[in-house]
């Protein structure tokens, strides 16, 4: 007897994968989920953009009352460059400021006058405290505390608790 007699090779069945080849391919799945669930967890901040809890409020002064009248909203940075937000003086006059990362991917939110919306998705905001109306997002903005001076100017000062849904209905 042969060795081709006793050990036959089908030529169909060559081309499939050794062990040590899936072996090596399990190796390099693992090492990138690894790597990515790495860089999640040093990311400087969490998707919905809240806090770390490492970092210490600060105060910013964004703009003057005078210079955002309702209607309108004001780009802003709070923490860090990175850190981006909005503040909307909304038509009925209240003052309003969220990071502007939606909760549902992280795109940017951007204020069309009556509402936050996210232009990734269809997403939608309300602007009296950042619930989703419409969309994929099933969590509310990230808000930040707005606070109007005696000297005429809008400061943030700090992140508010995010609303429950009970606050929603009221």
């Amino acid at each position: 007897m042969t060795w081709k007699t006793l050990f036959p090779v089908d030529l169909a069945e060559e081309g499939r994968l050794s062990r040590r080849e899936f072996g090596r391919f399990l190796a390099l799945v693992a090492a990138g989920f690894t790597a990515g669930i790495g860089y999640l967890y040093e990311r400087e901040r969490p998707l919905d953009g809240a806090p770390s809890g490492t970092e210490t409020p600060a105060e910013v002064k964004v703009c003057r009352v005078d210079d955002l009248p309702p209607g309108n909203s004001f780009l802003f940075t709070y923490r860090n460059p990175q850190d981006r937000c909005i503040l909307i003086h909304t038509a009925q006059g209240r003052w309003r400021a969220y990071r502007q990362t939606c909760t549902h991917l992280g795109c940017a939110v951007r204020w069309d006058g009556r509402g936050l919306e996210c232009p990734c998705h269809n997403g939608y905001f309300e602007a009296e405290q950042g619930f989703p109306i419409q969309g994929p997002p099933t969590r509310p903005l990230s808000r930040l505390a707005v606070e109007l001076r005696d000297d005429g100017l809008v400061w943030i000062h700090g992140d508010l608790p995010k609303p429950s849904p009970q606050e929603a209905s009221s």
